[in-house]
């Protein structure tokens, strides 16, 4: 199972997938969809965190729920 985080960054927003794998985007949008495109083709979830590291949201994704 994938887990994506955006999470506040003092740049912008950081989409925290692994070690070595964390883009800033300067738009909560743009991070978001950086984490749906990278979800492509994965199970699990996107969690958007707050800037004191609590989930504020979560998305769930998998293979099942995508149209061809």
């Amino acid at each position: 199972m994938t887990v994506i985080e955006i999470r506040p960054h003092r740049w912008g927003w950081k989409a925290f997938e692994s070690p070595g794998v964390e883009p800033v985007f300067p738009k909560k949008d743009q991070a978001l969809d950086y984490a749906q495109n990278r979800a492509c083709f994965r199970s699990g979830e996107i969690q958007i965190l707050d800037s004191t590291g609590s989930v504020e949201c979560t998305i769930a994704f998998n293979a099942a729920d995508r149209k061809l």
